[in-house]
């Protein structure tokens, strides 16, 4: 019986451990909500000017929720003023940017 109980909370262990990690890993993203995007060109469009900025390894921006989501590179933390206005040089607005540097609903 006691190799079992070891077992399980070895595995218990295991598990909060990638959970911690994937919390670590989701708090260090920024979601920016975006005004103006109304199909998936313009999607595309703040995807490729986020992608540009320093330090961010993904962005994804989806037109039907009005938003995007940027994955900082690792050991990374984009400029959130730089993302701001990434989104309004590809012709968009942006509303709220809520990431690991802040909330901000004016350009930081």
């Amino acid at each position: 019986m006691l190799p079992r109980k070891l077992f399980l909370l070895s595995l218990l262990s295991a598990v909060l451990c990638l959970a911690t990690q994937l919390q670590a890993a989701e708090s260090k993203t920024t979601t920016i909500e975006i005004k103006g995007m109304h199909c998936n060109v313009c999607a595309g469009k703040v995807t490729k000017a986020l992608q540009q900025v320093a330090g961010v390894a993904q962005a994804q921006a989806d037109a039907m929720k009005a938003n995007a989501v940027v994955t900082p590179a690792t050991d990374a933390t984009p400029s959130p003023r730089l993302l701001w206005e990434a989104v309004e040089k590809a012709g968009y607005v942006p509303l709220k940017l809520t990431g690991p540097s802040g909330t901000f609903t004016a350009k930081p």
